[in-house]
């Protein structure tokens, strides 16, 4: 695959709406590098939380709180992640089989920072980590994270309302296209029977 970069990325938001110059640098002193530069990381975060991108999943052992848990509500609160973007699940000590473990998220007590509540003891937590590694971007994160970015700088370069709308289509339509695309990169195990037919067995 062809080396991408925020730049190029940017120049192919620009093709999108219909641009006719292109950048050499996000520095660049235009208008087309300064929107780019202004919308580039918020439009890449805002991508990888949408969807939970194998290329952008990490677990992590996660670190007690100095903060208690909400007392007969959680047992144990623990820091966010500082790279994470958007916790997806908990791992259950059980095993992978076993139900998801519930958590929440919630402020700390003196509101500056996220903070993650469940009940697992030395949980692991499974999230989407914020990459800023091009490199590893596969082609349809790159794409949808294009027309995104093209949503963004859209009216501000064009003008056309019509223009962002038809962008952020495009972008909602690749987000569902890339969900199946990244489902298929690996092997999940075979749903389980509900838990009342369990309890029969």
């Amino acid at each position: 695959m062809a080396i991408v970069s925020p730049v190029r990325i940017g120049n192919m938001a620009l093709s999108h709406i219909g641009a006719s110059s292109i950048i050499e640098s996000l520095t660049e002193n235009v208008p087309e590098a300064n929107q780019i530069n202004l919308w580039y990381d918020f439009s890449r975060e805002q991508a990888l939380e949408i969807l939970d991108w194998t290329f952008a999943r990490r677990r992590q052992t996660l670190a007690l709180h100095s903060d208690d848990a909400p007392e007969g509500v959680w047992t144990f609160r623990y820091q966010y992640p500082a790279d994470a973007l958007k916790i997806r699940s908990m791992v259950n000590p059980a095993g992978k089989l076993a139900d998801a473990s519930p958590f929440e998220i919630e402020m700390s007590d003196d509101g500056t920072e996220k903070t993650i509540l469940t009940d697992v003891e030395d949980a692991i937590a499974v999230y989407t980590f914020n990459t800023q590694a091009t490199t590893l971007f596969p082609p349809m994160f790159i794409e949808a994270l294009s027309y995104l970015l093209a949503h963004h700088i859209s009216f501000p370069l064009t003008g056309s309302p019509e223009i962002k709308k038809e962008m952020l289509q495009t972008y909602i339509a690749l987000v569902r296209v890339a969900q199946a695309y990244n489902a298929l990169e690996g092997q999940a195990d075979p749903p389980r029977d509900a838990q009342h037919i369990r309890d029969r067995a």
